[in-house]
């Protein structure tokens, strides 16, 4: 059996919305602070030695701080994107009984998140193709650790992707590419009998479709 889990959460932010009245400029974006504080957190656990599943155990007190902050610019077709979080979680207080992970790093939760676009919309006035987006972009996640004495874990890494989508007056068609470098990285650990499992991230990959304007 296990305890119910308590989070105490503390947030503040603010945004901000500027623009040039005529200009068609136009830069928005938000930035916030947060801290958690949680006891009795709930956490997944590997039975040791030839066992399989999974169980449910608390750590006795754990607190994740953290921020996040995200811009938005355009003017007319060019629009400009970009996000940043970070965090901080730790293990407080947690001794299971074989080992003291307390001041380790919680597992499953990535230290930095990252994420850019750019996209430029070309308009026509053609009465079959109305406008053509062309857009790249480039997202970050890691550190990742895996294990609560912080000896697995996924580096960091970024994928980048782009698409470009044709806009018709009933209907768009779009083609997007993800992970175009190639990137090989982890996305799951898991142990089972006695033995370290991990999931590995989408290769490359290219994606056509059609979607109706109704």
């Amino acid at each position: 059996s296990y305890l119910p889990e308590t989070s105490y959460n503390y947030e503040l932010g603010g945004n901000f919305d500027f623009s040039l009245p005529g200009s068609g400029h136009k830069l928005s974006g938000s930035a916030s602070v947060f801290y958690i504080d949680c006891r009795n957190q709930q956490i997944t656990v590997f039975p040791d030695g030839n066992s399989t599943g999974r169980m449910m155990a608390n750590a006795g007190r754990s607190g994740s701080f953290g921020v996040e902050a995200q811009v938005l610019y355009t003017l007319k077709g060019l629009s400009l994107s970009a996000s940043y979080g970070y965090t901080d979680a730790r293990f407080i207080r947690y001794d299971d009984g074989q080992a003291d992970y307390s001041g380790n790093r919680i597992p499953y939760s990535p230290a930095n998140t990252f994420n850019a676009r750019a996209g430029y919309s070309f308009g026509f006035r053609s009465g079959i193709l109305r406008s053509l987006t062309l857009a790249a972009d480039v997202s970050g996640t890691g550190r990742i650790w895996w294990d609560e004495a912080n000896s697995l874990s996924q580096p960091f890494y970024a994928l980048l992707g782009a698409d470009v989508r044709g806009h018709f007056k009933w209907f768009d068609v779009f083609l997007r590419g993800e992970n175009l470098t190639g990137e090989r990285f982890e996305v799951f650990y898991f142990k089972s009998v006695g033995r370290s499992f991990f999931q590995i991230g989408k290769p490359l990959r290219l994606t056509v479709g059609v979607s109706v304007n109704i």
